[in-house]
């Protein structure tokens, strides 16, 4: 089924998901959210015993469709890049704790060509311990859900 078919045209989806962003920001204002943020970045690092450096956080809606992802790990460089416009809290986290899993497989030498596909087994993981740490993330902190 086609998202189009849901919300209509695809200019009252995106209408619709600014009004939801416009109503996050005023339950979390912007400034709030990066505080958590950075605090999720420190625990996680921490956690998974990797550097807190080169993590860029985007407001540029136009990024994602750039980089056909919300997020992304580059190896070569250490950047770890999250577009977090019209995005709950939450999910940016989530991606977040996703690329940071990579940062770790990376460190431990476990990326190899092609390992970023989907059903790989680096990208399972990445995603069973993205989940993982955002349950015990959001079980101290459930202001990330609002």
């Amino acid at each position: 089924m086609r998202i189009s078919h849901l919300y209509g045209s695809k200019e009252r989806l995106f209408e619709m998901m600014n009004k939801v962003n416009r109503l996050n920001e005023t339950i979390l204002p912007k400034e709030r959210k990066s505080e958590i943020i950075d605090k999720f970045i420190q625990e996680v690092c921490e956690y998974l015993d990797v550097p807190s450096d080169k993590i860029e956080i985007s407001y540029d809606p136009s990024e994602a469709r750039e980089m056909a992802s919300f997020g992304k790990h580059t190896p070569s460089t250490g950047i770890i890049r999250i577009v977090a416009t019209n995005r709950n809290l939450a999910d940016v986290l989530r991606t977040l704790a996703h690329e940071l899993v990579h940062r770790k497989q990376e460190k431990d030498g476990k990326l190899y060509i092609g390992a970023g596909e989907d059903g790989t087994d680096i990208e399972n993981e990445a995603n069973a311990k993205a989940a993982i740490i955002m349950r015990k993330f959001g079980k101290a902190n459930p202001i990330i859900f609002e």
